[in-house]
């Protein structure tokens, strides 16, 4: 009997059952974002490289990255976030009116180990709101992914929230401390003891590791943030101090989804005002929110 070939690790077929599971959630969130005023857009699924690299930090590494026939070197997409930022810089008149509001289902790709909640190739459902800094749109993207979740029939989830704000430190250089924000970022998945070894990697002791993170830990929402938490007033949303996030182009509010005992965030997202102003010299500021669809379905059960 001649055996059909395998798929390439990390990517798999999605059979019938599944895939009409798939459509149900997508279509249970997708009324929620329409009802919310995000209109729906599409972006290429591969982009020249040089648009995604040097936005993701260390994440970097994980891009699949190509040469084509005509010597062009292009990437799939890492994310659906910035090639959102690069549509927008080159049609800045969608945000001439007032913010801008977009989501997209798309596959997105990385090259990175599969595991529980992780494939190498993934779908992700995003939204996001383009032209205003303001705390109620922040709050708007809170509220907006909890009744996502409400919509799907879950109740056991908690939004937890963060600003990157909280996690500066002011003796470490820029450089350092987006590597001490990485590093924190494994504290609820591998433990204390781990992120002390990996903040002693880049120099920082293991007496001034435990006193960053117990200081850390210590720490009260700040104004900006205690108005999102006033204006959401949902008690499944948590100020957690020691969320980081690990991408590089977050610039304040952050947050993730947990639901119950699942153990892996199923949805993220916060505030990148710069991350647009890479691709144009106009700074705009953005925010939005991603779910990892398998993570999600998977924890639906």
């Amino acid at each position: 009997m001649v055996k059909a070939p395998p798929t390439p690790k990390g990517f798999r077929d999605i059979l019938p059952e599944q895939a009409k599971k798939r459509r149900e959630v997508i279509n249970t969130i997708v009324n929620v974002l329409e009802e919310s005023g995000f209109s729906p857009m599409e972006t290429p699924t591969i982009e020249f490289a040089e648009t995604l690299k040097g936005k993701y930090g260390e994440e970097e590494k994980l891009i699949y990255e190509f040469t084509d026939r005509g010597d062009r070197n292009l990437a799939l997409r890492y994310d659906l976030t910035v090639p959102l930022a690069r549509f927008v810089a080159s049609n800045l008149s969608l945000i001439e009116r007032g913010p801008f509001r977009r989501y997209q289902v798309g596959q997105v790709f990385r090259g990175e180990k599969p595991q529980k909640g992780r494939f190498r190739e993934f779908t992700q459902l995003d939204f996001d709101t383009v032209g205003s800094n303001s705390v109620e749109e922040d709050s708007k993207v809170i509220e907006t992914v909890a009744k996502c979740l409400d919509a799907l029939g879950l109740s056991n989830y908690k939004i937890l929230i963060n600003d990157r704000a909280i996690l500066n430190f002011e003796n470490l250089p820029l450089e350092k401390g987006l590597k001490v924000i990485l590093s924190l970022d494994k504290l609820k998945k591998q433990g204390v003891e781990k992120v002390i070894d990996d903040l002693g990697s880049i120099g920082i002791s293991k007496e001034e590791a435990t006193s960053m993170i117990s200081i850390l830990e210590k720490k009260k929402p700040n104004e900006r943030l205690k108005q999102i938490l006033d204006a959401v007033d949902n008690s499944k949303v948590q100020f957690s101090p020691t969320l980081a996030r690990g991408l590089n182009y977050y610039t304040g509010m952050i947050f993730e989804v947990e639901i119950g005992d699942y153990g892996i965030s199923v949805a993220g997202g916060g505030r990148y005002d710069n991350l647009i102003g890479m691709f144009t010299k106009r700074q705009i500021p953005a925010v939005g929110a991603s779910f990892g669809l398998d993570r999600l379905i998977e924890a639906l059960g």
